[in-house]
């Protein structure tokens, strides 16, 4: 048998989430060793001063520490920082380990809420036990599904340990094994479905950015309307074929206008012409 008739084979016979763990056994041993440490006794991580987070060790490695050591990141969890007020309510859209949504209930009080929509049931475990470390499940919703501009289902591949549990789109490239098929709520539908209409909304969606939005307009329709952050993604939506500059027609639509994180507003030929670029959106005129 040759090696691409044998992967064919183990792909046949072989889970994808137990071959997502056997892709890597340096990096699946220290998510397990990492395991170990945060069940005997949760590190103690300073994110920002005055802020201390119980912490699973992976979770800061692989996904907090960034917001700490990169610079753009950084200026992007500072600038949702000062946007925080008392009593608000997030929608963290793509919330994968759940640091948006750990900060607005720290930040917001004891009466903030924060809804975390995460399709990933790997990031969404890691969520709960962060939520539970810190002593936060009553005032952070998790939801397992994907956001969309309309209720529904997709097809999503997990990518396991090697990428922090991170799920993306289904391509052609993927067999009918490979997938999983994951809920599509809207951000309206939720915010109905929970009573809670969203203060501020965080958007990190790996591309799908157009169509949270279009999930959203109810939401983004309110006065005041909700802080709104979002990572464009342009080099992925081209990657696939699609027009990243849909999103700011979208924005534009709903007579949004895009600043980057000091608050300077931005002219969208320079945000296009950028492959990732991290932005907040308001009023026209605000």
């Amino acid at each position: 048998m040759s090696g691409t008739s044998l992967v064919r084979a183990l792909g046949r016979l072989v889970p994808r989430a137990v071959r997502n763990w056997l892709r890597s056994p340096r990096a699946s041993l220290r998510w397990l060793a990492d395991e170990v440490r945060f069940r005997a006794a949760a590190s103690i991580v300073e994110i920002r001063p005055g802020w201390r987070l119980q912490c699973h060790p992976a979770a800061y490695r692989t996904a907090y520490q960034a917001h700490v050591t990169d610079p753009e990141q950084r200026r992007e969890l500072d600038a949702f920082i000062d946007a925080c007020r008392p009593g608000m309510v997030l929608y963290d859209v793509g919330a994968h380990f759940g640091l948006f949504s750990l900060a607005a209930v720290h930040y917001g009080g004891s009466a903030a809420r924060a809804v975390a929509v995460e399709p990933s049931a790997f990031a969404c475990r890691m969520l709960r036990l962060e939520a539970g470390a810190n002593r936060v499940t009553d005032r952070v919703t998790v939801v397992r599904a994907a956001a969309g501009d309309r209720p529904g289902t997709m097809e999503m591949i997990p990518v396991g340990v090697i990428a922090a549990g991170y799920y993306s789109a289904a391509t052609d490239d993927y067999g009918r094994r490979e997938r999983e098929t994951v809920r599509v709520v809207t951000v309206d539908e939720l915010a109905q479905e929970l009573g809670l209409w969203p203060t501020h909304i965080k958007v990190d969606v790996e591309g799908a950015e157009a169509s949270v939005l279009a999930g959203a307009r109810a939401a983004l329709a309110r006065r005041p309307a909700p802080w709104l952050g979002i990572e464009l993604h342009n080099a992925m939506i081209r990657a696939r074929g699609q027009d990243p500059g849909a999103t700011l027609e979208l924005l534009g639509a709903m007579n949004l206008e895009i600043h980057d994180l000091d608050g300077r507003r931005i002219d969208p030929a320079r945000a296009l012409a950028a492959d990732l670029i991290r932005v907040t959106a308001h009023p026209v005129g605000v």
